[in-house]
């Protein structure tokens, strides 16, 4: 048709789900493969996926100071010292994967380290 054009986007490439329905016990998602490798530099703000006891499932918000090798030295946003008022600062591993629940409601092999999401900032006001 003359004076009409369709537009054409190429869609992003995500990771790979697989699911699987096993005949008895909850369902899980596995991740196949990885599309995207994840570099993180000092300065970069990042969440981090607690592993410890008491804390498991929680992501917290932190700043990455340094960069060596295979670990990074954070500072957390939300979470102080318990040696003074200082927000908690420790080294962490730059790659790893969460350990999986244990009722298989969760993407095995998550990655614990992920860039922290953008904040939306958009004010909505309502009429009521």
């Amino acid at each position: 048709m003359a004076g009409k054009q369709i537009a054409t986007t190429k869609l992003p490439n995500y990771p790979k789900l697989k699911v699987k329905f096993p005949s008895s016990g909850p369902a899980g998602i596995q991740l196949v493969e990885s599309q995207h490798k994840l570099s993180f530099e000092a300065g970069d703000n990042i969440e981090v996926l607690c592993q410890d006891s008491g804390m498991r499932g929680c992501w917290f918000r932190c700043k990455i100071l340094r960069v060596s090798e295979k670990r990074f030295k954070v500072q957390y946003d939300d979470i102080l010292d318990c040696d003074g008022p200082e927000k908690l600062e420790e080294w962490i591993p730059s790659y790893g994967v969460a350990n999986p629940d244990k009722l298989g409601t969760r993407c095995t092999r998550r990655l614990t380290v992920l860039p922290r999401p953008l904040e939306d900032t958009t004010t909505l006001y309502f009429d009521l």
